[in-house]
């Protein structure tokens, strides 16, 4: 988790304070014919590595924040994007696994590149006005620099700018996505998906060199989180806040971390607490509004603040006492219920802004992409993790969105799809004989 912002405009004070919540370790600013580099660097994995990114000849710089995974041979995972980039052009994104956003100038060609990640988990701003550019992890830095309307760089999506250093005119060459997801639903057995899940757990704690937790409901989707990193023997904390939570379930799970090397806590929020935790997300969490809404329905959540969002001060209160112990990388159970039940079962919404009750048809392509598979919910809940996990200084990862899990989904035959509720998590919580509450959407 850290932040940059590329600008023609030299950065402020003001315009760094909340993105630097993200990058904690240290600050790095440097001027490059004219434009300006600043990031804020979260180590996570390997050598400490400050950005930018630099090559001298030809002259190219680069920013990201996030992790990629197939850096195989370096040091620092960023250190592959300038190399993959002499390599691929453009498509350079398309070569990377992770979750990252990125910004890279190369000034020899004339062109920066643009990008974030499949499903856009790390955030990524940019604006053109009146002859000056501004790219930035978090809108209010540019709306800082005086900005007026910076745009959000939607999922899977690359973009290549021409520029003209003495003129100042910016130019959209090109756009792209990163990954094309096959929509063909042939697989009639769930052990692809579990094999890419496994992975997707594998990469996201191999060689990290912080501590690990997760929070932990009752429910299927980090349930599924806990149950592989005991099986892949993965050190961690979870955190479980009581409330609807099925507390036989709950002890259940209790009881499968005395023979591991990992710790559960459980908490009860105080709401004489709240107060506290709205005045510290109003004060130190980038501002974002819910987006939420349905494709099959008039519904919609436009406009609520995450200072309103009760998920939010849950969440807050997690990675306060998360960091208290030493804890930096979260592993998020967002993207389960967009993915893989789209908040119903059978046809049935379970909550309002589902787009089709969760009864997957025999052609996707009617469907796909549905509202929240990259947008809505799926857009909200990512922003609400990335904005108060990073408040703190917490990376955030997502193994339920990775590229590859979720094409394991769509591969699956609509019978499997539609067997159960959450089909693949119902199939490996059983296989795995680990408690679960049956057909119900709880907690997280």
């Amino acid at each position: 988790m850290c932040s940059f912002l590329f600008s023609s405009k030299e950065p402020t004070s003001d315009s760094n304070h909340l993105m630097v919540r993200r990058g904690p370790d240290t600050t790095k600013l440097i001027e490059v014919e004219g434009y300006f580099f600043m990031h804020n660097l979260l180590s996570i994995t390997g050598k400490f590595t400050p950005q930018p990114f630099v090559e001298e000849e030809p002259e190219v710089v680069v920013m990201y924040n996030g992790e990629i995974y197939n850096a195989h041979g370096y040091d620092s995972d960023g250190k592959m994007i300038i190399p993959r980039y002499f390599q691929y052009g453009f498509r350079m994104p398309n070569h990377l696994d992770g979750e990252f956003a990125l910004c890279l100038v190369d000034f020899y060609n004339k062109k920066i590149v643009l990008s974030t990640d499949v499903f856009a988990t790390k955030p990524l701003w940019w604006c053109v006005e009146d002859g000056e550019i501004g790219v930035a992890t978090y809108e209010s830095a540019l709306l800082e620099l005086g900005f007026k309307k910076p745009k959000k760089i939607p999922a899977n999506t690359r973009m290549l700018i021409g520029f003209d250093q003495n003129t100042r005119q910016y130019i959209i060459e090109e756009t792209g996505s990163l990954f094309t997801f096959n929509l063909d639903q042939t697989k009639d057995s769930f052990d692809d998906w579990n094999e890419a899940f496994a992975n997707s757990i594998r990469k996201r704690t191999e060689n990290c060199r912080e501590k690990i937790f997760i929070g932990l409901s009752s429910g299927y989707d980090s349930g599924s989180i806990a149950c592989e990193l005991r099986n892949q023997d993965v050190p961690h904390t979870a955190y479980t806040l009581t409330g609807t939570e099925n507390r036989e379930v709950l002890n259940a799970r209790h009881d499968l971390f005395k023979d591991k090397n990992s710790t559960h806590k459980v908490y009860t929020l105080p709401e004489h607490e709240r107060g506290s935790i709205v005045n510290y997300i109003a004060k130190n969490v980038e501002p974002f509004k819910n987006t939420i809404h349905s494709s099959s329905s008039d519904y919609n959540e436009y406009g609520m603040d995450i200072v309103d969002d009760h998920g939010g001060g849950s969440l807050a209160y997690v990675c306060d006492h998360a960091l208290r112990d030493g804890n930096k990388v979260y592993l998020s159970g967002s993207g389960a219920d967009e993915i893989f039940s789209d908040y119903g079962f059978g046809g049935v919404k379970k909550y309002q802004h589902s787009n089709f009750g969760g009864l997957f048809p025999d052609d996707l392509e009617t469907i796909f992409p549905w509202a929240s598979f990259y947008g809505s919910s799926q857009e909200t809940y990512i922003a609400k993790e990335e904005h108060v996990a990073g408040s703190f200084g917490i990376e955030t990862r997502y193994p339920y969105l990775d590229k590859y899990v979720v094409q394991e989904f769509l591969s699956l035959t609509p019978e499997l799809k539609n067997s159960k509720y959450k089909s693949v998590l119902f199939n490996y919580l059983t296989q795995n004989n680990y408690p679960f509450c049956e057909n119900e959407k709880i907690g997280f």
